[in-house]
């Protein structure tokens, strides 16, 4: 790489230019921040855009409470059993918050009852406990 200014190799990164995301430079003989002339193949670096938005994946981890839900319990630990209030804080949401009781009582596959309480596992376990006739 050579400066545009000087024609020196002497050229370091300078960060990135926060609107167009591409690589800045700087000369360290004559200071110009101005972009180098050639770059070597070697020193090239992609220009990157800047993120704007989020994806479609991001937004329902952030949002839809089904997805949290059924994220949540698709990573329970099979040796581990969780009451209702457990899975409830795994979620990350806050108690109360629109429809997450309800949704979490729609996954019946992770979770048995003793009594009224429930109990929330990974699907084999609570198979089992429900076959040795330990959960309802």
């Amino acid at each position: 790489m050579k400066c545009k200014q000087c024609g020196s190799e002497k050229i370091h990164k300078n960060g990135t230019d926060y609107r167009s995301g591409t690589q800045q430079y700087r000369c360290a003989d004559c200071g110009s921040a101005k972009q180098p002339i050639m770059e070597s193949e070697s020193d090239s670096t992609p220009s990157r855009k800047p993120t704007i938005g989020m994806t479609l994946n991001d937004f329902r981890s952030k949002h839809d409470v089904d997805f949290i839900v059924k994220r949540t319990l698709s990573q329970l630990d099979r040796n581990m059993i969780y009451e209702k209030s457990d899975v409830v804080k795994l979620t990350g949401l806050r108690a109360g918050y629109p429809g997450l009781s309800q949704t979490i009582d729609d996954q019946k596959k992770y979770y048995g009852k003793v009594g009224s309480n429930m109990y929330f596992s990974h699907p084999d376990t609570i198979t089992e406990l429900k076959d040795q006739a330990k959960l309802m």
